[in-house]
């Protein structure tokens, strides 16, 4: 079990300041209010959690479902900003602990089956990109001022820190903040992520490839330098490229 402190952050220098205060935590994540802006820009909810000492009766499994496709509609500007606003209010000024199963904390969306049905038939596409810490809150700002300019935000975003760099040659890890958002599928939205690719790339940060489906292959090449080396890699193991995909081919991986 884990025993759960979720704290409201006012602005995103307040979320900054207290990711480096729950530096020693066990876990720590953070909800963003993605179309807040001005004064408010990057207010959320930071939670931060440790093992419980104590032990509690895991609840029944009773996951709801999202029965249909919602209608093109439902999700807009005015719904998500309305959500977003009841959903950081739901949160003590002083903060709450709570007993929680881990799973509950770890896993909040598996308690919703076809959650991903209120973006409606058109789906979503998600962006997850990591900056240093050196010019992080600069690049966050950025960030979020040009999701929050755009509108189409989605009420799942999340705001983390990262501690180590990986060890593979596409590693996405680094040291910094990661910032991760599903944006609704629609038209114009191409031009949504080529904004925040660019922002990425010039604060010195990449984009996680597991959820990518827009970056360009400059902007790959640029954001992960060991691309070559796992192509030489590639090419030795597998000459014939048999071992290849859509991404590969659109970054230029063969």
């Amino acid at each position: 079990q884990t025993c759960a402190l979720p704290i409201c952050m006012p602005d995103l220098d307040a979320f900054l300041a207290g990711f480096e205060a729950a530096s020693g935590s066990s876990w720590s994540v953070g909800w963003i209010d993605a179309l807040a802006q001005g004064a408010a820009l990057g207010r959320g909810i930071l939670e931060t959690a440790e093992p419980s000492p104590d032990s509690i009766a895991p609840p029944p499994k009773r996951a709801r479902s999202f029965p249909s496709d919602a209608p093109g509609w439902l999700l807009n500007r005015a719904s998500v900003r309305a959500f977003n606003a009841a959903y950081w209010r739901r949160v003590p000024a002083g903060g709450e602990e709570r007993i929680l199963p881990y799973r509950k904390f770890l896993y909040p969306l598996d308690a919703i089956h076809g959650w991903n049905r209120i973006y409606g038939r058109a789906g979503f596409r998600q962006f997850q990109c990591v900056v240093p810490q050196a010019g992080g809150a600069a690049a966050l700002r950025r960030l979020l001022e040009a999701v929050a300019a755009n509108g189409d935000a989605s009420f799942l975003a999340v705001l983390k820190s990262m501690g180590r760099a990986g060890r593979g040659l596409l590693s996405f890890a680094m040291p910094g903040y990661t910032l991760a958002l599903d944006i609704p599928a629609r038209p114009g939205s191409e031009a949504l992520f080529a904004v925040l690719e660019r922002i990425t790339l010039e604060a010195g940060g990449r984009i996680y490839l597991a959820k990518d489906s827009m970056l360009s292959a400059a902007g790959f090449a640029a954001m992960y330098p060991d691309a070559g080396r796992f192509q030489a890699i590639r090419a030795r193991v597998d000459p014939q490229c048999r071992l290849s995909s859509d991404m590969s081919r659109r970054l230029g991986l063969g």
